[in-house]
């Protein structure tokens, strides 16, 4: 009997320790349990597999493109190209808000007048020429409803003796006014 019984006692111990070991976890008892845990584990896997794909994505979107940008860029620079040319060939287009625009040829001076602020009226303008100095002075009218609006303007130059102003030519070229200035040639 001594053997039997300590036969049971151990069989006994054998479960209360096998018992305490599920004792301390109550999720093998409650489904309740279970379930919400494998809910946050699902939870967790879709959360890091969005995490994943969106941060591919915004990659992608950040990265520089590495399509057909050889096409654009020399459509690019065939238009600069073409607006460089345009803007070498007009010599009519004058820097800034200047209305004249003076260049200096091999025989001449060139005087290139914008018409447009005087109405594009050459008898606006009034050219004077005293000595060796030659002033231009332009002024034009605008009316509105309520007002009316007078802008004058005058700008003169002074040229050396080789200068002819006596034989200057005045010509209209569509909203430009020219005045050529021939040069005296050195006869030495």
């Amino acid at each position: 009997m001594d053997e039997n019984q300590i036969n049971e006692q151990e069989t006994i111990t054998t479960k209360t320790v096998e018992n305490t070991h599920l004792e301390g976890c109550n999720c093998s008892m409650h489904p309740l349990v279970k379930a919400l845990l494998c809910g946050l584990l699902i939870f967790l896997g879709a959360f890091c597999a969005a995490y994943f794909v969106i941060d591919w994505h915004a990659k992608r979107l950040m990265a520089p493109f590495y399509g057909p940008m050889p096409m654009i860029e020399n459509t690019y620079k065939q238009d600069m190209k073409m607006m460089d040319k345009i803007m070498r060939e007009s010599e009519k287009i004058t820097k800034g808000n200047n209305v004249i625009h003076m260049e200096q040829g091999k025989n001449d001076y060139k005087i290139t007048i914008d018409l447009r602020p005087f109405d594009n009226d050459v008898n606006n303008l009034n050219i004077n020429t005293d000595n060796n100095v030659l002033t231009i002075a332009g002024r034009s009218v605008k009316k509105n409803k309520n007002k009316e609006q007078i802008s004058r303007f005058q700008q003169s130059y002074m040229f050396g003796d080789d200068v002819k102003l006596k034989e200057l030519q005045k010509a209209t070229n569509g909203h430009f006014y020219e005045i050529t200035i021939p040069i005296e040639k050195d006869k030495d």
